[in-house]
């Protein structure tokens, strides 16, 4: 038992720590520089995606008009996915401004309405934002930037999330992505990303692989992209807003979706990339994202086995093991089930956050090798 317990506790450590620290010391090494130029300005098209929006698209619009980039080389289009609010009326009511409707009847899915979009787009560069995003005025001067590199094929931007009122999820929110970014900048600098912030993304679009409906894109378009050899490159300086969930149930909803659709997405990406030609892909993978979406398993097994030796077979290292556990479950209820005020509310949100992800990872796991994934989902009411 103790052997496993020790097994168990190497794969976890890799996984948020191990892998990352390979990755930096990996990348203080690599030659892998993109050639940027600031004076680079393809013609664009700015995709936003949009589903029943009718309460935020006009501030996107207001935002997508107000950014710095020449307004000759660049075309705004809205997505519509068969919206049945007000959404349409509204970006028709900016079209004087140039803003283009693009509406695909009945609801498809982001990823479908997606597809029939860019088959239709003529520009050289496809910017995808959802209607959420806020980005920052230079955010399109600083993407396409990288596409002087002849070796870039898509650009993934900064996505940072800011906290409205007392957010119980706010906090550890933020300092996992803050962890995230760091593993995505050491990627980048070492040769290339497996993945793209969904609300922020730009690519070239004669590289665009049509995806079934129900594979996100955001995970998954990135791969074939690589899969046809040019680099996913990460561009810091290209920002975007977004808010955090407010609540832990509507954490835990969101990351069953993304983690499905990540799971769904490398089940499909896995056929098509050739691994031979691309190990470091196949080495971030599995230290990034398969032994993520495994860790809620480790995590049984740990505290399975811990128990045991706990019950059965007392020693100082399994005791103080197994008290640990309880201790940080114990903290992560109280984080979930009542919000302490004021900082011992915020600490108590983080392992509150480590639970929510690993549960969420289980029920898209049981979902995963159960059901097929749906091609709609319902965006999150804050």
């Amino acid at each position: 038992m103790e052997v496993l317990i020790i097994i168990l506790l190497i794969i976890m450590f890799y996984s948020y720590l191990g892998y990352p620290l390979t990755l930096f010391f990996f990348s203080l090494f690599s030659s892998h520089k993109v050639i940027k130029d600031d004076n680079y300005t393809p013609e664009v098209s700015l995709l936003i995606a949009a589903y029943n929006e009718e309460d935020t698209i006009a501030d996107k619009i207001k935002n997508s008009l107000e950014l710095d980039y020449p307004k000759d080389k660049m075309e705004i289009v809205i997505v519509s996915d068969g919206s049945t609010d007000r959404t349409d009326e509204i970006v028709k009511s900016f079209e004087s401004s140039g803003i283009k409707l693009f509406r695909v009847e009945g609801r498809v899915g982001k990823t479908e309405a997606r597809n029939q979009a860019v088959l239709a787009m003529r520009r050289e560069i496809i910017v995808f934002s959802d209607a959420t995003a806020v980005y920052e005025k230079d955010a399109i001067r600083k993407l396409v930037r990288n596409f002087a590199d002849t070796s870039v094929g898509m650009v993934s931007g900064n996505l940072t999330y800011f906290e409205k009122g007392q957010s119980s999820m706010g906090l550890a929110t933020k300092l996992y992505w803050n962890y995230e970014k760091a593993i995505k900048k050491a990627q980048s600098k070492l040769y290339t990303l497996t993945g793209a912030v969904g609300c922020i993304n730009a690519f070239r679009r004669r590289l665009y692989h049509v995806l079934p409906p129900n594979i996100i894109e955001d995970f998954t378009e990135p791969l074939m992209i690589v899969a046809q050899n040019y680099r996913i490159v990460y561009e810091e300086e290209a920002v975007s807003y977004e808010r955090t969930t407010q609540k832990p149930s509507q954490e835990f909803k969101m990351r069953v979706r993304v983690i499905r659709g990540g799971m769904k997405g490398f089940i499909y990406a896995f056929r098509k990339l050739n691994f031979k030609e691309h190990r470091l892909v196949l080495f971030q993978l599995f230290g990034h994202k398969v032994l993520r979406w495994l860790m809620p398993v480790f995590l049984i097994l740990l505290f399975i086995v811990n128990l045991l030796s706990f019950i059965f077979n007392h020693n100082m290292a399994a005791d103080f093991l197994m008290m640990a556990q309880f201790i940080c479950y114990a903290i992560a209820l109280v984080g979930m089930m009542w919000k302490p005020p004021g900082i011992i509310g915020k600490v108590f949100s983080i392992p509150a956050y480590f639970v929510i992800i690993n549960a969420a990872s289980l029920k898209a796991l049981l979902l995963t090798l159960t059901t097929d994934l749906e091609a709609t989902w319902e965006t999150n009411v804050y």
